[in-house]
């Protein structure tokens, strides 16, 4: 929608500029009319900025109380577990984790940057017993989330992922081509590999497996959660996050205790889960 109305105001500084500064006649009128349409574009433009701000600031869903309803058609029940591959994912947290988060994610999803906060505070609280792994879901809706989802990729082949990661969450309404070069140099990676990188095709593939594999499971909105294969939507509280953690955590443990190696738990906790919905 912005792409229209930007394209519309474009034409209307052409029109504009054709006609000089001289205002008689029919083009006079064009002229005012444009200026009106232009008022108004400004208007719109202003009140989806504001209702974007007010759907990140908005409250999240809880998670699932005793008596809901179970999941929509093709969504995943989160009372399962699901074989949730890690794959190639940029991931942080302990090398030998009890508890992996996998989440689908998307840089300009207000949403995603809501709970960015939330899951800093889990890596504080837990420590190395968990770990994040992140996947993208660059939604069509957001026409910049997938130049940042190739950003943050291309830094990632220089171990600077995670830096333009916290960089374009904490810029998500200057996500520009010459943003992804600037904050290239601020992380101190090379610029020029950089620029190389983000042409590459290889990127491109996998940000579009990341979001087949996300919608092969169920999980096609923003930010979307499995956490040892058990689905969390939305941008949840930390409460819902550490019901989930606590409850595998303890699984974890058992299985610790039946001899299972620490390098093996999150391999032996989903293999038998669910490939889909």
């Amino acid at each position: 929608m912005k792409k229209i109305i930007t394209g519309a105001v474009s034409i209307g500084f052409l029109l504009a500029g054709l006609g000089g500064c001289q205002g008689s006649g029919s083009f006079a009128k064009l002229q005012e009319s444009i200026a009106g349409i232009e008022q108004k574009q400004d208007q719109i433009l202003s009140k989806l900025d504001t209702l974007e701000t007010k759907i990140g600031q908005a409250p999240a869903a809880g998670p699932p109380k005793p008596g809901d309803k179970g999941p929509r058609p093709g969504q995943p029940d989160p009372k399962l577990t699901y074989k949730v591959e890690v794959g190639d994912a940029h991931a942080k947290g302990g090398a030998e984790p009890k508890v992996t988060i996998v989440e689908w994610s998307d840089f300009q999803c207000p949403f995603c940057n809501r709970v960015v906060p939330t899951l800093q505070e889990l890596a504080k609280d837990y420590g190395d017993d968990v770990r994040v792994a992140f996947k993208h879901n660059a939604l069509p809706m957001h026409n910049r989330a997938r130049p940042a989802a190739l950003a943050a990729e291309a830094a990632g082949k220089q171990g600077k992922f995670w830096e333009m990661h916290d960089l374009l969450f904490a810029n998500n309404k200057e996500l520009t081509d010459e943003n992804f070069v600037k904050w290239a140099g601020e992380i101190g990676i090379d610029v020029e590999q950089f620029k190389k990188d983000l042409a590459d095709p290889a990127l491109g593939k996998k940000v579009d497996e990341n979001q087949k594999q996300g919608t092969t499971l169920g999980a096609r909105g923003t930010p979307a959660f499995f956490v040892n294969g058990r689905y969390l939507s939305g941008a949840q509280p930390k409460e819902a996050f550490k019901a989930l953690i606590d409850e595998e955590l303890k699984k974890a443990d058992a299985l610790l205790a039946k001899g299972v190696a620490r390098a093996k738990l999150y391999e032996e906790t989903i293999k038998s889960g669910k490939t889909a919905p």
